[in-house]
C-alpha cells in the first residue's frame, strides 16, 4: 500500500494530496489518514481523480453519513450528490463567502466537490481559513465572541431563491424541511483537534443573540469581512477530474463568476455532522 503524500498550499491551510486512486476501496489506513490531514490542512485537494458517483459517496462514508439536502427531500428525491451546472443560458451567480447550509441545527460537517466539465478560464473556488481568521483576533475579542450566538435564519435569502425557482407546489415542503432556523455558537471548538474557529454564515445570519440590534449589524459586520484577508486564503483552478473535500466547521468558501458563456459542470455533496458545540 502506498503513503499518502501532502503537499502543503501554504504554510498551514490547504495540501495537494498525492499517492492515492480514488476509484479503488478507501482502506482504514488510508481512511485514518485522510481524516487527521483534513484536522490539520482543513482543505484537501485530489488532483485528476476522475471518480463517478459511486467513488464519490464512498469518500464521503469515510468522514460521517452523506447528507440528503432538504431541498432534494421536499422534492421527493432522496440523492445526496447534486449537480452545479453554468452553461451559456445559465450564467453563474455566486453568493459570496459562505459554509454549506448552515441554518440546519445539524449543519454539514464536510463538503465533497469533484469537477466533471471545467471552464477554459475562471470559474475558480476559494477557501478561507476561519481558524486562522480567529487567531488574527485579540485575546479580548476571542473571549467576547466565544460567549455569543449567532442566529442563522431561513426567511430573507433562502426562502426567497426557493419561492422564486422551486414550483409553488413544492415552496411549502421545503418550508417545512428547513425550519425557521438555528442558532449556533459563533466560535466553534473541533471536537478533533480542539482548535477555534469563527463560524458564521454572512448570507444565514441575522442576529446576533443578546445584542442590540445595533450592535448586532456591527458584530456581523466586523465577522463578513473576515475572509477578504488574502493571507487566510487558498485558490483552487478546476481542472476535470479534480475532486477537493473541506471542513465546513473551519472554513467559508466562495466561487468565481467569471465565466460566462462557458460551461462548468460539478458534482457535490455534504457529510451530515454533529450540532457545532
Amino acid at each position: 500500500m502506498t503513503t499518502l503524500r501532502f503537499q502543503p498550499v501554504t504554510a498551514c491551510f490547504g495540501a495537494t494530496v498525492a499517492g492515492i486512486d480514488l476509484r479503488e476501496e478507501i482502506g482504514p489506513d488510508h481512511a485514518c489518514a485522510v481524516r487527521e490531514a483534513l484536522d490539520r490542512f482543513h482543505v484537501l485537494i485530489f488532483p485528476s481523480q476522475a471518480i463517478d458517483d459511486a467513488a464519490h459517496l464512498s469518500l464521503a462514508r469515510v468522514l460521517g453519513e452523506p447528507l440528503v439536502h432538504p431541498f432534494e427531500r421536499a422534492m421527493g428525491r432522496g440523492e445526496s450528490i447534486h449537480a452545479l451546472v453554468d452553461r451559456a443560458d445559465r450564467p453563474p451567480a455566486r453568493p459570496g463567502w459562505h459554509t454549506d447550509d448552515s441554518y440546519l441545527a445539524a449543519p454539514p460537517t464536510y463538503g465533497l466537490l469533484r469537477c466533471e466539465v471545467a471552464p477554459s478560464s475562471g470559474g475558480h473556488t476559494l477557501w478561507a481559513d476561519m481558524t486562522a481568521a480567529h487567531e488574527t483576533l485579540s485575546p479580548s475579542l476571542q473571549t467576547f465572541l466565544a460567549e455569543l450566538k449567532g442566529w442563522h435564519a431561513t426567511s430573507g435569502a433562502l426562502l426567497d431563491y426557493v419561492r422564486a425557482h422551486l414550483p409553488p407546489d413544492r415552496v411549502a415542503h421545503v418550508e417545512e424541511e428547513v425550519g425557521e432556523g438555528a442558532s449556533h455558537p459563533l466560535v466553534l471548538t473541533h471536537p478533533e483537534s480542539g482548535v477555534r474557529s469563527i463560524y458564521f454564515e454572512p448570507n444565514f445570519v441575522t442576529r446576533i443573540e443578546g445584542l442590540s440590534p445595533a450592535e448586532s449589524r456591527f458584530v456581523c459586520a466586523f465577522l463578513t469581512r473576515l475572509p477578504n484577508r488574502v493571507s487566510l486564503q487558498i485558490r483552487h483552478r478546476w481542472r476535470p477530474g479534480d475532486v477537493v473535500v473541506w471542513d465546513e466547521r473551519t472554513t467559508q468558501h466562495t466561487g468565481t463568476a467569471d465565466h460566462a458563456g462557458q460551461e462548468r459542470i460539478m458534482r457535490r455533496c455534504t457529510v451530515f455532522g454533529p450540532r457545532p458545540r
